[in-house]
């Protein structure tokens, strides 16, 4: 046991290792940049695994209860707590370290990032005429997010602090702090390889209580959100995209598909291969009371189940491609076997891309992999949007959107960043 914890601490360590440090630098005469810490990883952002002492508290605190509760021998998962010990801690943790991930690949906007809190629903708000396309908002249950074109000026009004900074692959880089009510921060900038200008705004509460994020707004912008901001135009120079009707998916350009078959009656899968990897995409339809396998948890209990692996750090986020959502897993173990997957679904199918490769045999690195597999998207993504987009179902869901403060409070701020 003592060689089993020796190993997976040095594969944690291997997961987030860094290469440099956050470096925003600030031109002669501007004020230093809120939040900013030189201490945190240039690549923090990527493999975020957000746990805390409230959600290891809490995670315990469920798996105690599970432990206490008489056994259903008709519920499946009363079983499989009991063939998997741990199971229900793990969930739970898993459920608490989520982060977000938003791609816009419309028109000629091209740009991803990513934000280390859990997204429970997401609205796109049309821009007024002139501003250069809309508003994609994310909201959890203490913080919300906004990317789009520059904001509107409604915001000034608000602002305490302000200030120009520079970061690598980004110009006319600028950032604004305020209050109303909570926390919140605005970064307008230009990537280096485009012409649009772009708006992202994140706020929230700082609540050490909170089990899914503790940190405070301008430290989650200044060192996690400003260093993921990319332009996708690289994706172009080892990937291209594959259509299957209304869904594109990204495969690499050396990938060969080498079946298309159907399973068990009503999988539709398309099989390609690489060397040191092999891509699944499945395609089935949505009927009747079928589970929604897109919402995260559903996805975080397969891959448990399936794999029972409860000590490989695995990134579980919500992908957010043009305002549709999806879930991803990012089971990564450097120079080894890996899994990824991705499960979507527009209004007829569900699609799942799954991705088994091995890092020491392939040309392609993790993140490559990681980049590929999250950018999807629909040819009718403006169709299907229409309205919110949630990542909770059942009474959950019920409960948050009949709650006084969970919608008020979010929609305020997305209007008034949109005017």
């Amino acid at each position: 046991m003592l060689r089993k914890s020796i190993i997976m601490m040095a594969v944690a360590a291997a997961f987030t290792m860094n290469v440099s440090a956050v470096q925003i630098e600030v031109p002669a005469g501007q004020p230093p940049m809120l939040g900013a810490d030189a201490s945190i990883p240039a690549n923090a952002y990527e493999n975020y695994r957000h746990v805390n002492e409230v959600s290891e508290k809490k995670a315990e605190s469920y798996s105690q209860f599970i432990k206490s509760q008489p056994i259903n021998p008709k519920s499946g998962m009363d079983k499989l707590y009991q063939e998997r010990p741990g199971l229900a801690k793990a969930l739970e943790l898993a459920n608490y370290s989520q982060s977000t991930v938003v791609l816009i690949h419309e028109g000629d906007k091209n740009i991803r990032l990513s934000v280390p809190n859990i997204s429970f629903r997401g609205d796109v708000v049309e821009a007024p005429s002139g501003k250069g396309g809309p508003f994609f908002a994310v909201r959890s249950l203490s913080s919300f997010l906004v990317v789009g074109p520059p904001h509107g000026t409604a915001l000034n009004k608000y602002v305490e602090e302000e200030g120009k900074y520079t970061y690598p692959s980004l110009q006319k880089a600028s950032w604004k702090f305020m209050s109303n009510s909570a926390r919140v921060m605005y970064t307008e900038f230009t990537p280096n390889d485009s012409k649009n200008a772009y708006g992202i705004t994140y706020g929230g509460w700082v609540n050490r209580e909170d089990p899914y994020q503790d940190k405070a707004p301008e430290v989650v912008m200044s060192n996690y959100i400003i260093p993921s901001i990319e332009s996708l135009s690289g994706l172009d120079t080892y990937s291209q995209i594959e259509h299957w009707g209304n869904f594109s998916y990204r495969v690499p350009k050396t990938a060969k598909l080498v079946s298309e078959t159907v399973e068990d009656s009503h999988y539709e899968v398309r099989t390609y291969e690489d060397v040191g990897a092999k891509i699944r995409v499945v395609r089935t339809s949505i009927l009747g009371e079928k589970r929604d396998g897109t919402v995260i948890k559903s996805s975080i209990l397969s891959f448990l189940k399936k794999y029972n692996d409860l000590e490989t750090p695995t990134q579980y986020a919500v992908v957010w491609n043009n305002g549709i959502a999806g879930s991803l897993i990012d089971s990564y173990k450097p120079n080894g076997a890996s899994y990824l997957r991705h499960v979507v679904k527009d209004s007829v199918y569900f699609y799942s891309y799954r991705i088994n490769y091995d890092e020491s045999k392939t040309s392609y690195s993790h993140k490559q992999w990681r980049d590929m597999i999250e950018y999807v998207g629909f040819d009718d993504a403006v169709k299907l949007r229409k309205g919110p987009q949630w990542r909770e179902d059942g009474s959950y869901k019920e409960r948050l959107e009949r709650g006084p403060i969970f919608i008020p409070w979010y929609m305020e701020w997305v209007k008034l960043l949109t005017q």
